[in-house]
Order: C-alpha cells, then sequence, then structure tokens
C-alpha cells in the first residue's frame, strides 16, 4: 500500500540523516535508489552513468520481481557502454539514450508503443526472461554546471493490488525531487573521483621526478608502495599473535599509499652526488683521477732521479734499476691501496687509517698556480692566496682548508677515512635530513581529514623500534603499525635493488639475513618481519620485480 505523507516524510528525514553521515557515496546512491523505487512502487530501476569523458553506461540494474541485482561492469551484457557524442548519428535512441543526448523527461504509459525508440534492452528480458517492462519513467540527472551526469530510468509501477500502471505527474515530481538528491551523491562521487586522482597524479609526478632525479634510484618511490601494501594486506589478514586486532579502515589504506609514494618527497633538496655517491672520492666525478695523476707525477719523479743518478754514475745500473723498481711497485700498492679505500665496499680499520695519514707526509712539487681558473665563491674560501699562487709542495692525499664548503667537507684523506660505506658525517646528515624536508613538506599540504596520517607514516620509515632512529628517534611503542610497515617496506627495496652505484646487487638470501640482523638489533618490527617471511612476501615480491640473478634459494625457517 502507498504510504502515508507523514510516513514518507519521516523516511525521508532519516535518509537524509544516514546521507549526511556515511562516507561512502555508492552507499548512499543505493539508499537514495532504494527509497525511490520504494514509493514509487516501481519494479525497477535502471541507473545509468555519463562519465567525464562521456562515456555513457549501465552501472545498476534492480528489478524485485525477478531478484536482480547487477552493479558495474555485470551490466555490460545488457547495455554495452557509449560514447555519448555517437549518439548524433544514431537514427534510433533507447529512451536512456534520448533522455541523456536531449535532457528531457520521458514518461511512457507503454515502451512498446513508442515506436520512435529502441527498445532492445527491454526486448531483452522479455525474450530471456519473460518479463515485460510496460510503464517507464526516464529522468536526466543534472549537476550544477547544467550537464547531464545520469539518467535514472524507474520500471513497471504498480498500485496497492500490484497492478502496472503509468507514472503521474504527482508521482514524476516526487520522483524529480528524491532524484535530485541521487544527482548531488553522483556529483559529488565524481567530484571526489577527481580530486582523489588529481592528488594522485600530482603525487605519481613528484615521485617520479625524485626517481628521476638520479639514474641510480630508479622506481624506489613506485615500489615502496607494492610492498607496503603487500605486508599491510598480510597483517590485517592475522588471526593469531600480536597482529590479530590489526584492522586498517579504507582511510588508513589510502593513507598509508599516499604516504609510501611520498616518503621520499624530501629527497628533491638532496644534491644528486649524494644521493649517488659511489665512491668515497665522489662529488659531481670521482676524484681518485686526481690522486692517480698525482702518482703519475712520483713515478715520473723517480724516474727522472734514476736517469740523474745514471748520469752520474752515482751507483752500479743493477742498484739503480732495482731501487727505480722497488719506488714504482710501492708507489703501485700504495696507489691501489688507496683505491680500495675509495670504494667502501669493505670495512676501513685503524691500520688503515694509519697508513693514509702516513702516505699524506708524501710530496710533490706544485709548480702551476692553483687559483686560475676558479670560481669566485671557491676563491672565498682560500684563506692564504699568496700559498696557492706560488710553487711549493704539496701533500699526496690532501685535506686542504678550501675543501671545506657550504657544510661539506670534501678533503680527501677525511673522506678516505670513512670507516663503512661512501658517506660522510655532513653527508649523512643531509641525507637524513630529507626526513625532517619530507615532513615539512608533508605538513604544508591541506590534507584532507581522512588523509590526516599521511605525515605520520611517510616520516617515520628511518625510525627504529628501539627508539635509535631518525628524526625523532620514536620506540616501537610511539609508532602506529602502518609507519613501521614503511619502514621495512623501505629497507627492503633499498637493499634488494640492482640499480645503486655504491653497491652491488645482492641475493634475496643476503637481504633476509641483513633484515634478520636488523629484526635481532632492534632496528625494525619483529612481529612485522615475522608475518614479512612467513608469508613469503619477500618472494612474492621478488618474482615480479627483482633480477632473476639475485633469487636464489631460501628457506623461510632459516630466518625467523
Amino acid at each position: 500500500m502507498a504510504e502515508s505523507a507523514e510516513n514518507q516524510l519521516s523516511e525521508l528525514l532519516e535518509l537524509n540523516n544516514k546521507i549526511l553521515k556515511e562516507k561512502d557515496y555508492d552507499i548512499v546512491l543505493s539508499q537514495i535508489l532504494s527509497y525511490a523505487q520504494k514509493i514509487s512502487q516501481s519494479d525497477g530501476i535502471f541507473t545509468y552513468i555519463l562519465n567525464d569523458d562521456n562515456f555513457f553506461s549501465l552501472e545498476v540494474t534492480r528489478i524485485e520481481s525477478l531478484n536482480i541485482k547487477k552493479i558495474g561492469s555485470d551490466n555490460i551484457s545488457l547495455y554495452a557502454t557509449i560514447y555519448l557524442p555517437e549518439l548524433k548519428n544514431k537514427p534510433i535512441k533507447s529512451m536512456a539514450e534520448s533522455c541523456a543526448y536531449n535532457k528531457e523527461i520521458l514518461n511512457s504509459a507503454n515502451v512498446f508503443s513508442a515506436i520512435d525508440y529502441d527498445n532492445k534492452l527491454f526486448k531483452r528480458f522479455e525474450t530471456d526472461l519473460n518479463y515485460t517492462v510496460v510503464s517507464c519513467l526516464s529522468l536526466p540527472i543534472i549537476n550544477r554546471k547544467g550537464h547531464v551526469i545520469a539518467v535514472i530510468q524507474f520500471i513497471n509501477a504498480k498500485d496497492n493490488y500490484g497492478k502496472i500502471i503509468s507514472y503521474n505527474q504527482e508521482m514524476q515530481k516526487q520522483l524529480q525531487s528524491i532524484t535530485s538528491l541521487a544527482g548531488i551523491t553522483i556529483e559529488n562521487r565524481q567530484l571526489r573521483a577527481s580530486y582523489n586522482q588529481l592528488l594522485e597524479s600530482f603525487i605519481e609526478v613528484l615521485a617520479r621526478a625524485i626517481d628521476a632525479k638520479s639514474p641510480y634510484t630508479g622506481a624506489h618511490c613506485q615500489r615502496v608502495p607494492v610492498i607496503a601494501r603487500m605486508l599491510a594486506t598480510a597483517a590485517v589478514q592475522q588471526t593469531t599473535g600480536p597482529l590479530k586486532n590489526f584492522e586498517m579502515s579504507r582511510d588508513d589504506w589510502y593513507a598509508l599509499n599516499i604516504a609510501s609514494w611520498l616518503h621520499d618527497c624530501g629527497k628533491i633538496t638532496t644534491p644528486e652526488y649524494i644521493v649517488d655517491k659511489a665512491t668515497k672520492l665522489e662529488t659531481i666525478y670521482n676524484r681518485i683521477h686526481e690522486i692517480r695523476d698525482r702518482f703519475e707525477i712520483l713515478r715520473r719523479d723517480a724516474h727522472i732521479d734514476y736517469l740523474k743518478k745514471r748520469l752520474a754514475n752515482a751507483e752500479s745500473k743493477e742498484e739503480l734499476q732495482k731501487e727505480f723498481i722497488g719506488k714504482v711497485k710501492q708507489l703501485e700498492d700504495d696507489f691501489s691501496f688507496i683505491a680500495r679505500c675509495n670504494t667502501g665496499d669493505t670495512e676501513v680499520t685503524e691500520a688503515d687509517i694509519l697508513r693514509l695519514e702516513k702516505l699524506t707526509d708524501i710530496k710533490f712539487v706544485r709548480y702551476f698556480d692553483r687559483t686560475l681558473g676558479l670560481s669566485w665563491s671557491e676563491k672565498e674560501n682560500i684563506k692564504d692566496m699568496k700559498a696557492y699562487k706560488n710553487p711549493g709542495y704539496e701533500s699526496l692525499l690532501q685535506n686542504r682548508p678550501d675543501l671545506i664548503s657550504k657544510g661539506y667537507n670534501y678533503g680527501e684523506l677525511y673522506n678516505l677515512e670513512i670507516p663503512k660505506g661512501t658517506i660522510n658525517k655532513e653527508e649523512r646528515e643531509k641525507i637524513n635530513e630529507h626526513i625532517v624536508v619530507t615532513i615539512d613538506m608533508l605538513k604544508a599540504i591541506h590534507f584532507p581529514k581522512e588523509l590526516s596520517k599521511v605525515v605520520e607514516y611517510a616520516g617515520a620509515h628511518h625510525e627504529r623500534v628501539d627508539g635509535k632512529g631518525y628524526p625523532n628517534g620514536l620506540t616501537g611503542a610511539q609508532m602506529s603499525v602502518p609507519a613501521k610497515i614503511m619502514a621495512i617496506a623501505d629497507i627492503f627495496e633499498a637493499l634488494t635493488a640492482s640499480d645503486r652505484p655504491y653497491k652491488e646487487p645482492k641475493k634475496l638470501s643476503e637481504v633476509l639475513s641483513i633484515m634478520k640482523d636488523m629484526k635481532n638489533s632492534g632496528h625494525i618490527d619483529p612481529d612485522l618481519y615475522h608475518v614479512f617471511i612467513e608469508n613469503e612476501i619477500y618472494k612474492e615480491y621478488a618474482e615480479q620485480y627483482i633480477s632473476p640473478s639475485q633469487i636464489d634459494e631460501v628457506r623461510p625457517e632459516d630466518y625467523f
């Protein structure tokens, strides 16, 4: 039976409250359509959506008496998506197509008596399901800019006795009012989708720019989201253990995705030579060549000294040759040692440092003016200009004052004495600074409420669960699970990357051994690490993104 106006008003107010509280536009739209179908006592409803690209498609099909409810792509078998401008040349259009194309309301008491329309869809129901569409009301849904964004068709209105009747003018006005709510919902959904696409496109462009800044960082910003999503999915699915109650809302998933794309956005301020620093003496180029040239000078000096002594008959030829060969061998050995220290592959010991400092005592004569060809800023760093102009003795390895500039120490001996890796103290601080820059950049973006956790997730990927990380020294108890997921994702991608100039590609077993040590030393969260190994996330990722040459045999039980 038809409801009273009082009951309808009550239900409409209740629906309005649901609309205001519900965040999911699809649920809101479904509730509005259900209410419209109910008050009009329509047996069926078709909802067509016109997207921003002008493609017109059937999104929702609901027929109560047949218990049919199709959503999204399930409707393709009923109605093929069409490009709206193509309708111009279509001789006979369906009612829904005409409604959208001409922005007109179509109200038919008997659709098959309307010979000017293509009723192929309705005929298919009659042929395949023995269901006859009689009355049909097609309403165009128009947005605030005057563009059609949808068409809603109501079919087979029924009276209180179940008999199919036409849609009278009063009912048409009621449905127009109710579907206007659907129009607002559809428009908001499209605006939200456009906003998300814009935000995600901007984020992707920024992430790709960071990756493109260095030829060696590859697709780091693009791959960390993949690992983060895999690990988060596995963590949510835990039914036992410390993470059994861990859950993520739709907003949490979205925030994690955005954060994982933006986690390194601060690197846009990090100098390329630091990001790409493959050897200790590298700045814009590898300065080992300067030192090699000095060895060439020393060798040439040794050869000249040998020839002078031969001419002076200072000693026998054999003794002089032996002396010369010994000097050359020592020079070759010393240069090989310096070259080894430069690569950063092995740890520099105290004994190595003593040898480097002893080599500094070796001198060669510089005859040419060191100040020629310098920029004004380089000259500002020179304290004793006269000493640089006049010929003089210089050390084989140098820590000159002018090699300290703009907060960086380019001293050769200083850099060669780096114990591990290729990055010195000042460069490490600059690299660490990218996290602070990332946090500042993300705080400057006015994210919507549902993305309020982006800063937290992205800014914690270099924190450690033992509180020794940076920039805030957070402990595991102070970090959320998604933030700790970010840390593991960042580490695993960096360790498995095959394009870093400062390290050779590591085998998967080597990577997992390092991560096991990091788990044991309080670097990464042990519970998430356990999920990472137990669910073989490393294997799933490796099969898609890691070079086959890096994938070796791994037994999960060896890495718990």
